[in-house]
């Protein structure tokens, strides 16, 4: 039972989502002239942690609860606890709505108003706009993007206490980020998820040309973006060297499929988008603790 408690809450994506909440926590940070070695900047920094953990967890169950039907009919997650039945559905929505709110309260408490105004808008828009759209709408994977990307955001307002520029370009670097990355495993389980009645874009397409732009077109964006940080004199030119680096990478990867879209090429562009952003994420932060 509370293993599959565990399951249903995605432990190592509520992980990534408080990643990337640090990451956006740690620039705020260093953008109003601290480093996080302050006292202060820690435990709030535990407590953002603990209210991201929580409303995360709620946003992967309330997804898992709306969508049981339709992940018993793919292979890769018919054996959810939900679908397989070793935890009750209703068990389930409560226990998404008390993290929820349990999450929102805790943030409100210990973090500042803002950072729960963007807190909610990531539940209300995964749940209430994305995962609708994922059996409505090819564009579904755009669409929860901006719920993905919302994170780093909620990072720097509880830090600084306003949403300014750099948090906008840490929006648009997990924006640009998801496409490749979600797009290239939909193009992975294109037949599974075309079973179950998802529209994705690659199970709905006659063939892989729109996808494969978008994977292409967002790719540079995403080089484009991660430059942005440089350009606002939050790193040096080592990391905006780096940066591109690994953008080039990348964008060499996505290209490669357009040459051969094989179920190996694509698992490999899947892989390296795993790897990059944590990569990135480093890079940021050594840069500016030797700046």
């Amino acid at each position: 039972m509370i293993r599959s408690v565990f399951a249903m809450m995605k432990f190592r994506i509520s992980l990534l989502v408080i990643i990337t909440s640090y990451l956006g926590y740690y620039l705020g940070l260093r953008y109003i002239g601290l480093i996080m070695i302050e006292q202060e900047s820690i435990i709030t920094f535990l407590n953002l942690a603990v209210g991201v953990f929580l409303t995360s967890s709620s946003s992967a169950i309330f997804n898992q609860y709306l969508e049981i039907d339709l992940d018993a009919k793919m292979s890769r997650t018919m054996f959810r606890p939900l679908p397989s039945k070793k935890i009750n559905k209703n068990t389930a929505l409560m226990l998404a709505i008390f993290l929820a709110l349990l999450g929102l309260v805790y943030i409100y408490m210990y973090i500042n108003t803002i950072t729960t105004i963007i807190a909610f808008s990531t539940i209300f828009s995964y749940v209430f706009i994305y995962t609708p759209s994922k059996t409505k709408s090819k564009w579904n994977t755009i669409i929860g993007s901006f719920p993905g990307a919302l994170p780093p955001v909620g990072g720097w307002t509880a830090a600084t206490g306003e949403i300014q520029i750099p948090a906008v370009i840490l929006f648009l670097i997990l924006f640009c980020w998801q496409i490749p990355h979600f797009l290239s495993l939909a193009i992975i389980y294109k037949d599974d998820y075309k079973q179950a009645g998802f529209k994705m874009l690659p199970s709905v397409s006659k063939n892989l040309d729109s996808t494969l732009f978008q994977i292409i077109f967002f790719t540079v964006a995403l080089i484009v973006s991660s430059i942005g940080i440089y350009l606002l004199n939050l790193t040096s030119f080592v990391y905006m060297l780096g940066a591109v680096l690994l953008g080039v990478i990348f964008l060499l990867y996505s290209s490669s499929i357009l040459f051969e879209d094989s179920n190996e090429k694509v698992r490999k562009l899947f892989v390296f988008s795993i790897i990059y952003l944590p990569l990135l994420m480093i890079l940021i932060i050594l840069d500016t603790l030797l700046v």
